[in-house]
C-alpha cells in the first residue's frame, strides 16, 4: 500500500514545477503591464530604460528596411500587360483546362472588336449595345465576317491581362463564352483613355463561328481510273501527308525564381526554342508533344521583353507563338495604355522574397497598438495613482512610432 501511494505521488514534484513556472510567468506579465504595488504602480514596458529600448529598435527597423531597398537584392516583379496576344493566350489556356481547342485569332473579329472600344471610349459607355442602338453583331457584320454563331465579352478598369481573364471566369455569363466549344476564331480590342473621369482601359473580346469553312481547291484534274483496280499487292504506297507543326498552346508560371514554360505541339518538331531579347534557350521534350524549359527571372529583369516560342521540324515547317510581354516593373509594362501604379518593391533575403515596407508596416502598427493598450492599462486601473513621467514618455514613443510608419 505504501509502494502504490510513493507510485502515485512520484509525479507531483514535477507537476508542482510547472505550476511554479506559470505562476512566475503570470506575475512578470502582471509586473509588466499591471499597475499594482510590487512594481510601485509603473509597469515595467513603461519604464524610462524599456521605452528607450523600444525606440532604438523602432529607428533600427526603418534603417532596416531602407538599407534593403536602397542595397539589397530586387527581385523583379512580373505581370502581363493587356495586349491582343496576352488576353487570346489566356483564354485558350482557360479552354485547354477544359480540354476545348484554342480559338484562332481573326483579322476580322479584332477590326471588330478594337471597333466596338473606341467606341465605347468615345461615347463614354460601357454595354453590349451602344446609345444608338448598335449590338456587337453589327460591329462583326461591318467588318464583312459572315458567321453562324458569335459572341462578346466585355471588360474595363484592369490594368493586368489576368486579372480580365480571372473576372470573365467568375462570371457565369462571360465564362460561357470562352468555353464554347462552337467557337473556333477570336479578335481583341482594346482602347485606353478617360472614362467617367479617370484614365480607364476597355478591352473588347469578340468570338465566331464563319459559316463559311475554307475548302481547298487544286487547279490540276482529278485523274480517272481507266484499267481495272490491280490486286491489293501491287497497289502502289501512298504518301502519306506531311503534318502540320503547330503550337496548340503554352502557357507560363513563376517558380523559385525561374520563369517556367510548357508547350504542347502538334506535328513533328525537332527544336523548340524560348527567345527573350537577344537571348533564346532550349526547350526539352517529355511526352505526347510536351516541351518544357525555364529562364531565370534575373534574365529577364533587365528591360521590357517579350517571351515568344518557335518550333521547326525535319521538313523546314516553323511555328510561332508570342507567350507574353514582360517588364521589371508594371509601370513600364503598362506604358502603352496608361499609367499604372507600380507595385511594391520585393526583396530576395536568404532565398526568401518579401515586401519590407508591408512587413515594417505591420510591424509598427502591432507596435503602436501595444503600446497605447499598456498606456491605457496603466492609466485606467488605477485612476488615483498616476505617474507624469509614464504617460509623457509612452505618447513620445508612441508618436515617434507615427513619425516613422508615415515616413515611407
Amino acid at each position: 500500500m505504501e509502494y502504490l501511494l510513493s507510485v502515485l505521488t512520484w509525479p507531483q514534484p514535477k507537476f508542482q514545477r510547472v505550476v511554479d513556472g506559470v505562476v512566475a510567468t503570470g506575475r512578470h506579465l502582471k509586473d509588466h503591464f499591471i499597475p499594482h504595488a510590487r512594481n510601485n504602480y509603473h509597469p515595467h514596458a513603461l519604464s524610462d530604460r524599456a521605452l528607450a529600448l523600444f525606440s532604438g529598435l523602432l529607428v533600427c527597423a526603418k534603417i532596416f528596411t531602407i538599407s534593403l531597398l536602397a542595397f539589397g537584392p530586387i527581385a523583379p516583379a512580373f505581370s502581363s500587360a493587356i495586349t491582343e496576344q496576352n488576353i487570346i493566350a489566356l483564354t485558350n489556356e482557360s479552354r485547354s483546362q477544359y480540354h476545348l481547342a484554342a480559338l484562332q485569332e481573326n483579322a476580322s473579329l479584332d477590326k471588330a472588336a478594337q471597333a466596338k472600344a473606341d467606341d465605347m471610349l468615345a461615347k463614354g459607355y460601357f454595354a453590349h449595345t451602344t446609345p444608338d442602338g448598335k449590338t456587337p453583331w453589327d460591329f462583326i457584320v461591318a467588318t464583312g465576317y459572315n458567321y453562324l454563331m458569335a459572341g462578346e465579352n466585355l471588360a474595363v478598369n484592369f490594368t493586368e491581362a489576368e486579372n480580365v481573364e480571372t473576372a470573365w471566369m467568375n462570371s457565369p455569363g462571360h465564362k460561357a463564352n470562352i468555353l464554347n466549344k462552337n467557337f473556333e476564331q477570336i479578335g481583341i480590342g482594346i482602347s485606353q483613355g478617360q472614362y467617367q473621369g479617370h484614365t480607364a482601359i476597355f478591352v473588347v473580346q469578340m468570338f465566331g463561328t464563319p459559316a463559311q469553312q475554307p475548302v481547298a481547291l487544286s487547279d490540276a484534274p482529278t485523274p480517272v481510273q481507266a484499267t481495272p483496280v490491280p490486286a491489293p499487292a501491287t497497289v502502289a504506297a501512298v504518301k502519306t501527308p506531311v503534318p502540320e507543326l503547330v503550337i496548340s498552346e503554352a502557357q507560363t508560371q513563376i517558380h523559385d525564381q525561374q520563369l517556367q514554360i510548357s508547350a504542347t505541339l502538334a506535328g513533328e518538331p525537332v527544336k523548340v526554342l524560348a527567345y527573350f531579347g537577344q537571348q533564346a534557350i532550349m526547350l526539352s521534350p517529355k511526352s505526347d508533344g510536351q516541351w518544357f524549359g525555364q529562364i531565370a527571372l534575373a534574365d529577364l529583369a533587365n528591360g521590357n521583353l517579350t517571351v515568344r516560342l518557335a518550333a521547326q521540324d525535319l521538313r523546314g515547317q516553323t511555328a510561332n507563338m508570342q507567350l507574353a510581354d514582360f517588364s521589371n516593373t508594371t509601370t513600364t509594362n503598362f506604358d502603352v495604355l496608361g499609367a499604372s501604379t507600380a507595385r511594391p518593391a520585393q526583396v530576395s533575403w536568404l532565398g526568401w522574397t518579401f515586401d519590407p515596407k508591408s512587413m515594417e508596416t505591420k510591424f509598427y502598427l502591432i507596435f503602436v497598438i501595444g503600446l497605447l493598450s499598456s498606456m491605457v492599462l496603466a492609466i485606467g486601473l488605477k485612476r488615483h495613482i498616476q505617474h507624469l513621467n509614464l504617460i509623457v514618455n509612452g505618447s513620445m514613443v508612441a508618436m515617434l512610432a507615427c513619425v516613422l510608419w508615415m515616413a515611407g
